[in-house]
């Protein structure tokens, strides 16, 4: 689907919002016109110098692809005539930004086209090129067979561990307008704190939707736990006490899966929204998105998608068990404060788990501009918890060794 025009699903006042978008980043520039989305970008904590190269290439929205790959074009041709002279920590760099861009180009809702496809190729393959140049066999790309369909995720095993143990594993499970590869940053701190760490795109997401065609499903959820599984095979992943870090309607889905899942022990959300909201109050852009992902020909078919996107539901989250540290920008235009305190309130009520809230005053959507601190903040959190579990199962073993021979000696008296 070619979410502009080929569906019946957008309204009159949507069509002339739209128009009136592109004339408008025309007039008033697409730097300007792009503002609300600077800090999801910088969240990939590249040289602010890099977004506003970009942004300054292209006149207008509807030149956004075509101008956006001649820039990225240029920057590849730089590179290329550079790389010989590079160091290894700056070849790396640059493949990720040359990443980057490739996700810019290919970014939001514009039609699948070819140019669109192949720009999200462009962005999988330099990020595969950098992190296999800087971490070897510490990182992998994981197929994971699902529903029919081979989904992908990229793997970093941490720096150092101790080989006598295995590694703590964070899954990160992103939006629906994201791909994987957008989440390195995420990645890379989650893995310096020790961690194991898999992104996956999963069904209607990235790799899985724009190269293979898969939509997103009601069952998302079985999706990460057949990821989990998947990773249960390897040999130094811990899959039996996991973290989640759920960004967006990832964070939403966290839930589903701990309530599915028990071996998922923390929950760090980041923005989730609790239910769907009337498809006629979406920002055009979100409807676009929507349409592309499901498949969605009319408001009608919008709303059977919709039933599965909801956790405001007692009897789900009291099945869920996994600690949670939810983090909340006050100024999301998306997601209000006030339903991310009723999520708190509402698992610490059920009495399963124990639920955190913080909540940042500046903060947008999924709190971009604080990526490093909420990370950093989280591994650790899961961490004392992960480490505490694992001396509470050796105290247990210990006593379990302990009343064996004279359980032995009863039997042989």
């Amino acid at each position: 689907m070619r979410n502009i025009s080929d569906t019946q699903s957008y309204s009159m006042q949507d069509h002339f919002f739209s128009r009136a978008i592109y004339a408008l980043s025309r007039v008033i520039g697409v730097k300007n016109i792009t503002r609300p989305f600077w800090n999801r970008w910088r969240a990939a904590l590249f040289a602010n110098s890099t977004l506003e190269r970009f942004l300054s290439a292209i006149k207008g929205l509807s030149d956004w692809a075509d101008a956006g790959q001649v820039f990225l074009e240029q920057e590849i041709a730089a590179f290329g005539a550079a790389r010989g002279t590079l160091e290894r920590e700056q070849e790396v760099a640059e493949l990720r930004r040359l990443s980057f861009l490739a996700h810019l180009v290919q970014w939001g809702c514009m039609p699948l086209t070819d140019l669109k496809k192949n720009a999200y190729r462009m962005a999988r393959d330099f990020y595969v090129e950098a992190e296999t140049l800087q971490h070897g066999s510490r990182f992998a790309r994981l197929p994971v067979d699902y529903g029919g369909h081979r989904l992908w995720g990229n793997l970093h095993l941490p720096e150092t561990h101790n080989p006598t143990e295995k590694c703590p594993l964070v899954v990160i499970i992103h939006g629906m307008d994201d791909v994987k590869e957008e989440h390195l940053a995420s990645e890379l701190l989650f893995q310096a704190a020790g961690c194991a760490v898999f992104s996956i795109d999963g069904p209607g997401q990235g790799e899985a939707f724009l190269l293979d065609g898969v939509l997103w499903e009601g069952r998302f959820e079985e999706a990460i736990i057949a990821s989990v599984n998947t990773l249960a095979r390897h040999p130094i992943i811990d899959t039996e006490y996991y973290a989640i870090c759920g960004i967006s309607w990832g964070g939403m889905w966290a839930y589903k899966v701990a309530a599915k899942d028990p071996r998922v022990a923390f929950i760090l959300d980041l923005g989730g929204p609790i239910h769907a909201t009337d498809f006629s109050k979406l920002p055009f852009f979100l409807k676009s998105k929507f349409c592309q992902i499901f498949g969605l020909a009319s408001p009608d078919d919008y709303a059977e998608s919709m039933l599965e996107f909801c956790i405001n539901d007692d009897g789900l989250l009291s099945r869920v068990r996994a600690k949670t540290h939810i983090v909340h920008g006050d100024k999301d235009p998306i997601v209000p404060t006030k339903d991310k305190v009723w999520l708190a309130d509402t698992l610490n009520r059920l009495g399963h788990t124990q639920a955190t809230i913080s909540v940042y005053p500046d903060g947008d959507h999924c709190c971009t501009q604080h990526v490093a601190e909420i990370r950093q903040l989280a591994a650790q959190a899961f961490l004392q918890i992960y480490q505490a579990h694992r001396q509470a199962a050796a105290s247990v073993r210990v006593r379990d060794d302990d009343a064996r021979p004279n359980a032995l000696a009863d039997v042989s008296s």
